[in-house]
């Protein structure tokens, strides 16, 4: 049998770790080291932060961004993401394999979109062989992110397959998706636009199309508008952003500073 062949794609990092700490350079430095070690002599592929500043825990955020940033890469890229309030508790520790990529974390909810995928493959990283610290072998049970995910990660991305790093799990090891509740900012972006989860064709979306007027934090928000140039200058409006939801902004300004938008604010849909 050949060896093992790299998986072409890079890796992705998405955690809630922010980076006034260590944590994220441990997490790559984990990477590198097991890179390192590898017999087989292959390149280190690419590491891609999407983001550290998720929401701290906010596991449904970091599953709406994980889906959304996935479809930009390419087959064979793996995501290691690690939003884990209950880490070193009993929820599962997952790896899988799933439109052509893999996806490393906790069976918290944080996968959970992938449950219905008709190529999805699961296995429990409990088992991993060869896990732990770079230098001590001990897996933290408060750091699972450098000393399990990070390994796993790392052995996917050169061509391990997935059914050796451990047993089969089903999708249910992916834990639940966030509860279905009114839609919210979910990002803010550093232009102050807010980024929701609302979709055009979620029920809300459809009232929006049948003519409900839209409401954040109280205030009147007018759309949609194509795009920024095409709103009145300084007043805030809606319109459907490059992620396939709706956003909001204000053309020349900060949407966020003037409305008070965060994370998790709930939108209000008014209907006519």
């Amino acid at each position: 049998m050949s060896a093992p062949r790299r998986t072409g794609g890079p890796v992705t990092l998405l955690t809630d770790f922010g980076l006034a700490d260590p944590w994220v350079g441990e997490v790559k430095g984990a990477l590198h080291s097991a890179w390192a070690r590898d017999p087989r002599g292959h390149p280190a592929p690419p590491v891609v932060d999407l983001s550290h500043d998720i929401p701290r825990g906010d596991v449904a955020a970091a599953a709406w961004f994980l889906a959304r940033a996935a479809t930009t890469f390419p087959a064979g890229t793996v995501h290691l993401a690690v939003v884990d309030p209950g880490v070193g508790s009993r929820r599962p520790s997952v790896a899988c394999a799933a439109r052509g990529q893999y996806f490393v974390g906790p069976g918290n909810g944080l996968l959970a979109f992938l449950r219905d995928e008709p190529d999805l493959q699961v296995v429990d990283l409990g088992a991993l062989c060869g896990r732990g610290h770079p230098a001590t072998g001990e897996v933290s049970a408060t750091f699972h992110g450098r000393d399990l995910f990070a390994p796993a990660a790392a052995h996917l991305a050169l061509g391990t397959p997935p059914a050796l790093l451990g047993p089969a799990l089903t999708a249910a090891a992916l834990g639940v998706p966030a509860p279905v509740r009114e839609p919210r900012v979910v990002w803010v972006d550093r232009f102050g636009n807010a980024v929701t989860d609302l979709a055009p064709g979620s029920a809300a979306g459809l009232r929006l199309a049948a003519g409900a007027r839209l409401a954040v934090a109280g205030t009147p928000v007018a759309g949609p508008h194509a795009c920024y140039a095409d709103a009145p200058a300084g007043l805030p409006f809606w319109y459907w952003g490059s992620g396939g939801t709706l956003e909001v902004a204000v053309p020349g300004g900060d949407a966020a500073a003037l409305l008070g938008l965060r994370p998790g604010l709930a939108l209000q849909v008014i209907d006519p």
